[in-house]
């Protein structure tokens, strides 16, 4: 039996309640969002000293944090919205002539695939995805399928750190090499990465990296932060960062003050769990579950229990004619789970997120629920 690392009174989930979705967005532990609320007071309490004078000075905190998470300098970091704000401000800033090749994977989430497809609307650039099959079990065959499609006139590779649908873990260190060996920008998609797992943008060898602060991270939502290297600094014009990095500049506006000094708390928090112990454990409940759902014959698993691939989003197919919106409707109206639906790139399945207030127990639940359920 696997218990939680967070215990269930340092939630605020309604009781009973099973949350497998830290996929989508994470549960906040109450001392993060008891930080959030002190600092809504300090903000009230004193708005334009808060908003524009030394309250300023905790947004620098909060970037040598995040940036002592993922091995980078503070000055390198920039608070977001979001890892899809991250996205999006490579996309708009980075500069593409007509004909420049981004290759990228068919399983990207539209976060990170979308500031593509407008730049490809504005500056003629082609998008190539690069396949990975739900059952992928080698990581070289993925970095060959890449190398493979690297054209003469290839710019960047976008890839996430862990791929949404499916829960693969790419081969990022082999596929950020590949790019640099052939003069292309190596960009990554970490919303499902810091928080979950130990990350080092530096041991990446990534030229960017945007994380979300409200799924792993347990954050408040609508926070996030992009990683830019030094290498590629000077190359990224996007429009909020006219006026610099900082958040709450003449080109950001105001912005959510406590919730930025939230994600501070959350990236303490986590810290002080550890993210290697965070790993270990998320990926213990993956075997688990793994074994579990194996018992099953109405349903199948496309990648395995272990493995370099393995990640804390275990997603499984059930038999064809299965209705997956209505078993997911139940899983939360009848029993009070949350998993989440995935249909993309020709995957249809069903995707458990698992975390550090998750054990053994909600397992336990999710498998009665799911036979339950099909068994009706």
């Amino acid at each position: 039996m696997t218990a939680p690392l967070i215990p269930p009174e340092e939630l605020l989930l309604a009781p009973g309640l099973v949350h497998l979705q830290t996929g989508g967005v994470g549960a906040m532990p109450r001392p993060v969002f008891e930080a959030v609320v002190a600092a809504m007071h300090e903000v009230e309490n004193d708005p334009a000293r808060e908003t524009y004078g030394p309250g300023m000075a905790e947004f620098d905190k909060v970037r040598a944090k995040v940036g002592a998470l993922i091995n980078a300098d503070a000055d390198d970091i920039v608070l977001t919205t979001s890892a899809t704000q991250g996205m999006f401000l490579l996309a708009q800033g980075l500069h593409f002539t007509h004909g420049d090749h981004v290759l990228t994977t068919d399983h990207e989430h539209p976060g990170g695939r979308l500031g593509w497809e407008w730049a490809a609307r504005r500056y003629g650039i082609e998008i190539d995805a690069v396949p990975i099959a739900p059952n992928e079990t080698d990581p070289g065959a993925i970095v060959e399928r890449f190398a493979d499609r690297i054209l003469p006139r290839t710019r960047l590779i976008s890839i996430s750190h862990v791929l949404f649908t499916t829960g693969v873990k790419l081969p990022v260190v082999e596929l950020c090499d590949l790019a640099r060996d052939h003069g292309c920008l190596a960009v990554v998609d970490g919303a499902q990465g810091p928080g979950a797992l130990p990350v080092d943008v530096k041991a990446l060898r990534c030229h960017a990296y945007a994380a979300s602060g409200h799924k792993w991270l347990l954050g408040p939502k609508g926070t996030g932060f992009l990683y830019v290297s030094p290498e590629v600094s000077g190359a990224l014009d996007a429009l909020p960062l006219a006026a610099g990095r900082m958040p709450g500049s003449d080109s950001t506006g105001i912005v959510n003050i406590a919730g930025l000094r939230g994600l501070g708390a959350a990236v303490d928090y986590v810290q002080a769990l550890g993210p290697a112990r965070i790993d270990a454990h998320n990926l213990e409940l993956r075997r688990e579950l793994h074994a579990e759902l194996s018992r099953f014959n109405q349903l199948s698993i496309p990648s395995p229990a272990d493995g370099p691939l393995a990640s804390a989003n275990l997603a499984f197919c059930l038999s064809d004619g299965a209705d997956l919106a209505a078993i997911r409707r139940n899983l939360v109206l009848k029993h009070k789970i949350y998993i989440r639906t995935v249909d993309q790139a020709g995957f249809k399945g069903l995707r458990a997120s698992l975390h550090a207030y998750n054990g053994s127990d909600d397992i336990g639940r999710l498998v009665g629920a799911l036979r339950e359920e099909l068994a009706a």
